[in-house]
């Protein structure tokens, strides 16, 4: 418990392959539950992650596979700063995307994980006391969504057949995580509306302690 007695606030991480739902489903636990003080850390909105963001998807400067996914790591180590404050004076913390992705762009760039072993287990021990939320949808709808987008990532703009397989390797990850992961749970996307898979989420929060009043 932190200094002061104070308790800290839930811990939750969503994750999904670009496409998935992420942030409809962070949208629609927020409005669910605007009573909650609730605060979402993202990579590419909070000052301190948005100038590592943007050197690492700038169009004109393509990094050695090595740099951008120690670039990657130093997002999420500054990110952990940033929940553990907010942890302290919210509710509940959403971080929009986590290890899983993370790990999953050393397959995307043909990085080996060993040389980095150490900083990926401390960021995996850290969101171990999160609940993962995966969006789970499969890749044809992931792609409709993607290529309906205005603006598309650097990732996503490599196409259709490169996006197909680096969906394959998230997918693997996910499931790799699953296996030792203490709080993982699965919310079909597709198959549910807004609505229906909003509910779930929160019904899980609440068997989980969370007080809905």
């Amino acid at each position: 418990m932190p200094e002061g007695g104070r308790s800290l606030g839930g811990f939750i991480t969503f994750e999904g392959y670009d496409g998935a739902g992420k942030s409809s489903l962070i949208s629609g636990v927020r409005e669910m539950l605007a009573h909650k003080s609730i605060r979402v850390v993202g990579r590419k909105t909070e000052p301190e992650l948005v100038e590592i963001s943007r050197v690492v998807e700038r169009e004109d400067l393509r990094h050695h596979g090595s740099v951008e996914v120690l670039l990657r790591i130093a997002l999420e180590i500054e990110r952990e700063s940033i929940i553990t404050r907010s942890r302290l004076n919210n509710d509940m913390t959403v971080c929009d995307r986590g290890v899983i992705s993370l790990i999953s762009w050393f397959d995307y760039l043909g990085v080996p994980r060993e040389p980095c072993e150490r900083l990926l287990q401390g960021l995996m021990d850290y969101h171990s006391n999160a609940l993962t939320v995966v969006c789970a949808a499969d890749f044809d709808t992931c792609w409709k969504r993607i290529s309906s987008r205005s603006e598309q990532s650097r990732k996503e703009k490599l196409g259709r057949d490169v996006n197909s397989k680096y969906f394959a390797m998230y997918e693997a990850n996910v499931l790799r995580y699953a296996e030792t992961a203490a709080d993982v749970v699965f919310v079909d996307t597709v198959g549910l509306d807004l609505a229906e898979s909003t509910s779930q989420v929160v019904q899980v929060l609440q068997s989980r302690g969370l007080s809905l009043s």
